[in-house]
């Protein structure tokens, strides 16, 4: 394996460390032009820019008082790319466990995540996050 895709790894499983530890540092990964995009054909779904993902993550992360615990599963990089397995272990502000699987790929340029695409278990998220 290349040294770039080593690099990615690592700026991958730093970005969901920040990410689990309710820090907003995660947010530093981004840069202006980054674009997030989330499955789904409802509120969560969508492509974001850096700045709609600010207020938007802040109001996800807000329904969680302790936090999400994002534990990666599996990582696999070719050059920009990195493929990251996630679970996700939470509990809602409403006391109802969060336990979703997640596949994320991002692709990382000169350090930064240039954009993330974020695969879920749809239903779940709208049934705990948004009452359906």
């Amino acid at each position: 394996m290349n040294s770039k895709s080593e690099e990615n790894k690592k700026i991958a499983v730093k970005f969901f460390d920040l990410l689990s530890s309710g820090s907003e540092e995660y947010l530093d990964f981004y840069c202006d032009d980054s674009i997030i995009w989330t499955a789904g054909e409802n509120a969560i779904g969508g492509k974001r820019s850096k700045k709609e993902i600010v207020e938007f993550a802040q109001g996800i992360l807000a329904a969680f008082p302790n936090g999400i615990a994002f534990n990666i599963t599996g990582i696999t990089a070719e050059d920009e790319r990195v493929a990251v397995e996630v679970s996700g272990e939470a509990i809602h502000a409403s006391g109802q466990a969060y336990n979703n699987k997640y596949h994320f790929l991002l692709i990382i340029r000169d350090g930064k995540i240039m954009e993330l695409k974020e695969y879920m278990d749809t239903q779940l998220a709208a049934k705990i996050l948004l009452g359906e």
